[in-house]
């Protein structure tokens, strides 16, 4: 498989999966997909965003030997409920991953990208 059509596959798996590809930190050509944040409620009233970022390691693999994929579903939550009607960049912090997203993410990624048999 060539570095291109790995590359298809996660944004593929990505963008079915409800992940819309931020095209400004996307780049094909190094294997970086990035998606747009989503929202979501956490509960009390919070709010929360999540996205993924994908990367094909160009460097550690080949057509011949596959290519390894990190990815990560990271999360942000806005801490101080004040500021969660209208809050602003710099009121999300870090939550954490999503790790149920990321398993759904890998498991859906291996059945596309696995080779036939």
């Amino acid at each position: 498989m060539t570095l291109g059509q790995c590359y298809d596959g996660v944004v593929y798996v990505a963008t079915n999966g409800g992940f819309a590809a931020d095209h400004a930190s996307c780049d094909r050509g190094n294997g970086v997909f990035q998606s747009r944040w989503r929202p979501r409620q956490i509960g009390l009233g919070r709010p929360g965003r999540y996205r993924l970022r994908a990367e094909v390691l160009v460097d550690e693999g080949s057509a011949a030997a596959g290519w390894p994929i990190r990815y990560v579903v990271e999360q942000q939550k806005v801490k101080d409920l004040r500021r969660s009607m209208e809050p602003t960049e710099e009121d999300w912090s870090a939550d954490y991953q999503d790790r149920e997203a990321e398993t759904i993410f890998g498991e859906k990624l291996a059945r596309r990208l696995s080779p036939k048999v």
